[in-house]
């Protein structure tokens, strides 16, 4: 049985509030980009860790034993938390920017826990560099030659299979695509089409207007 001073309890409460403002900004940015792992996650995941962290420290190391051995333990754990955001999608693997977001936050916390707070601002800081600037950019490569069309749908089971159907049924390649809720009801879905030579944009906007499920269509 130990106590801690009032000073190391002041340490403790300062480090678990900045590993809630710090899982909170990450997981606010993958909330917002609709990822499976979001706001709630990545605060309990920078706590937890932080916690952990601060329970090696003040508890297992006042008793003599090797605080490391419990952070390390942290490390490894995460891997079966990552590994659930992980699935396939067509031929395609997504989930593993999330997953990885997820380990990195988990190294924040800890940091935050020993008390390495530069460290884990700057961390913080290049990480939603990562997860905000970089995607843009790496989406303009992506799409930097295919044609992007925005598409209001109704949020029904299969509308954006139907889309997929009738794409493919053009042989229209779908490069990327992003959805976000327009209003209730609906989704806005924004579609980075490559088209083949002996089909225009404005035959493809055609066929997209004749299914029941699309409300509008437009070219940005």
């Amino acid at each position: 049985m130990f106590s801690l001073t009032f000073t190391e309890n002041i340490q403790i409460f300062i480090r678990l509030i900045l590993a809630f403002l710090a899982g909170g900004l990450i997981g606010y940015q993958r909330e917002k980009a609709e990822k499976p792992a979001g706001l709630r996650t990545h605060i309990l995941v920078c706590i937890g860790s932080a916690l952990i962290t601060l329970v090696s420290i003040y508890g297992f190391g006042k008793m003599g034993s090797d605080p490391s051995r419990i952070v390390a333990q942290i490390v490894s754990g995460i891997g079966f938390l990552g590994a659930g955001t992980i699935f396939r999608f067509g031929p395609s693997v997504k989930g593993l920017t999330t997953a990885a977001s997820l380990w990195a936050v988990c190294g924040v916390g800890i940091a935050i826990g020993i008390g390495l707070y530069f460290a884990a601002l700057l961390s913080v800081s290049f990480i939603m560099a990562v997860l905000a600037l970089l995607e843009l950019f790496e989406q303009r490569l992506r799409n930097k030659r295919a044609h992007l069309i925005r598409v209001l749908i109704s949020d029904t089971p299969g509308a954006l299979g139907q889309i997929g159907e009738k794409l493919g049924g053009m042989e229209v390649n779908i490069k990327n695509i992003k959805m976000i809720r327009e209003r209730v009801n609906f989704m806005r879905c924004y579609l980075w089409l490559d088209l083949p030579a002996h089909f225009s944009l404005t035959m493809v906007l055609g066929a997209l207007q004749e299914l029941d499920t699309v409300q509008e269509v437009e070219v940005d």
